[in-house]
């Protein structure tokens, strides 16, 4: 189980995963299998942050 603070740093790589794969063109599958990879999370949750903090409108 993740303390808050594990939680919020796990939260703010996924968003610099993210950001970053949309900065070099990746697709939301290929961004999915690096926070799998990377978090050592599931796709579920990986999907969730995806949702969270993918592309979002200015």
């Amino acid at each position: 189980m993740y303390t808050v603070f594990e939680e919020t740093r796990v939260e703010g790589r996924a968003e610099e995963i993210i950001e970053t794969g949309y900065e070099f063109g990746l697709s939301d599958d290929d961004i999915l299998g690096r926070l799998q990879r990377k978090l050592d999370i599931s796709l579920e949750m990986a999907r969730a942050y995806l949702r969270r903090f993918g592309k979002k409108t200015v």
